[in-house]
């Protein structure tokens, strides 16, 4: 290979290959021109390891206190979902079920807007938990939607808002979930004025509220 064939390519390439390149000719370390990735200065080879260590470690640092926020934030969310679970089991009837499902959304969760719906005729009226005409074609689009287990959230339109929400003009992301064991019977549908329920949000605490609320209504559609 002559002087023209050779690239900053095949250099990179065979010092990559040869790692002990150096260690033979430890001189030519000398006359390296390294930048300095903050200002362009030239710097030893040295500096700019210790540059890059330094990247490296706020890097990880970064990513480490990530992770410890989330595992916080999923340890408070637990916690609220335990209280919401020994609360509507120790429920007497399923009214006073109903009842501390409302008032925890509200009170723990600050959730803005919420509705419990169904399409089928429970075995008893309950406050708070209204039946959906069928006829409409945004409830059948809801009901072909849903799955058991599965959560949906998303940006709602104008006729969810009225039908879910009796036409609050200010929800602007939805969240529901699906209740029901093997068939959906109706939702739990969470409005928010922000973007608090967006498609990417994760749905693990979701379905698991859904199924305890499904495990404690579920044997009014039985």
């Amino acid at each position: 290979m002559n002087q023209t064939d050779i690239h900053a390519e095949h250099v990179a390439d065979y010092l990559s290959k040869n790692p002990q390149f150096f260690h033979v000719f430890p001189n030519l370390l000398d006359k390296l021109s390294i930048p300095h990735p903050s200002n362009g200065k030239a710097v030893s080879l040295l500096e700019r390891q210790v540059w890059q260590l330094r990247e490296q470690r706020d890097k990880l640092k970064e990513e480490v206190d990530s992770l410890v926020s989330i595992a916080g934030d999923n340890g408070l969310l637990l916690q609220k979902i335990q209280q919401l679970s020994r609360l509507m089991m120790a429920a007497v009837t399923d009214q006073q079920a109903v009842d501390v499902l409302y008032s925890q959304m509200d009170e723990v969760f600050k959730v803005e807007y919420m509705t419990l719906v169904s399409w089928e005729v429970p075995s008893q009226g309950l406050k708070g938990l209204s039946q959906l005409g069928v006829r409409q074609d945004w409830v059948k689009t809801l009901r072909e939607t849903l799955q058991p287990g599965k959560p949906v959230c998303g940006l709602i339109e104008q006729k969810w808002k009225s039908g879910l929400f009796h036409g609050a003009n200010d929800v602007h992301s939805v969240c529901c979930l699906p209740l029901g064991g093997e068939r959906v019977w109706g939702v739990l549908a969470l409005g928010s004025t922000t973007d608090r329920f967006h498609p990417e949000l994760g749905t693990y605490f979701l379905k698991v509220m859904a199924e305890l609320i499904t495990a404690r209504l579920n044997r009014l559609f039985d």
